[in-house]
């Protein structure tokens, strides 16, 4: 499957441009999704950018680490599938415009799933972004949580996040932000703070950190 490039409009719609179109995955018919994520990006906890038009350095680098537990665009089923998003947000949010970012599917995705799961981004992340590409390529996604800790891992390394969590002042439970939003989502469990090393390879991308910002976050939406 070549890469597919799409252009995210104003109105925060995503018109795509070379994308198989598959009736059954229309959000026309109804969606839902709850999702996991295993989130990291190149700023120093916790992430300026939900805050503020811009991150603490000249881009923000991330890598998120999605795994569907239970979703649907129309008759398209997205129980258990998991993907991989990568790219920058760029260093100035305040003209609405995030620069690029990648997504990877598993290799068990269908063409329908593939279609589906793209509705369900562009509708948890409705912004304009100068360019989105699908990665040709499928690969393997490991997706685990161990107690405080996490740990994804995309095909042979290509790209690859630890998660260790940040425990309180009571040196028991996690630190958590809550009642903040999460782009889009409609609701979330709140902001499960972790300091991340996370990298990737690929696509024109290349880049390292350690010690930077991560957390945990479960998300919920739908619509008609």
């Amino acid at each position: 499957m070549r890469a597919t490039i799409l252009r995210f409009v104003a109105s925060g719609l995503i018109l795509l441009a070379v994308m198989l179109y598959v009736g059954n995955a229309s959000a026309s018919d109804g969606w839902s999704v709850q999702a996991s994520y295993i989130e990291a990006c190149s700023c120093n906890l916790f992430c300026p950018c939900y805050f503020n038009t811009s991150p603490d350095k000249e881009f923000c680098k991330f890598d998120n680490v999605v795994k569907i537990s239970h979703g649907h665009v129309g008759k398209v089923k997205l129980d258990g599938l998991k993907f991989w998003m990568s790219g920058d947000l760029g260093s100035d949010f305040s003209k609405g415009m995030m620069k690029t970012g990648i997504i990877t599917f598993e290799p068990s995705a269908t063409p329908a799933q593939v279609d589906a799961a793209m509705e369900i981004i562009k509708k948890v992340y409705p912004v304009t972004w100068e360019q989105v590409t699908v990665d040709p390529e499928r690969k393997l996604i490991v997706w685990e949580k161990h107690g405080n800790d996490g740990y994804a891992k995309l095909g042979n390394g290509e790209g690859e996040v630890t998660l260790k969590g940040v425990v309180g002042s009571d040196g028991k439970h996690l630190v958590k932000i809550d009642n903040l939003q999460y782009w889009g989502a409609q609701k979330n469990n709140g902001f499960i703070l972790a300091r991340s090393t996370h990298h990737y390879k690929g696509n024109g991308l290349d880049y390292s950190f350690d010690d930077a910002n991560g957390f945990f976050i479960d998300i919920e939406s739908s619509g008609s």
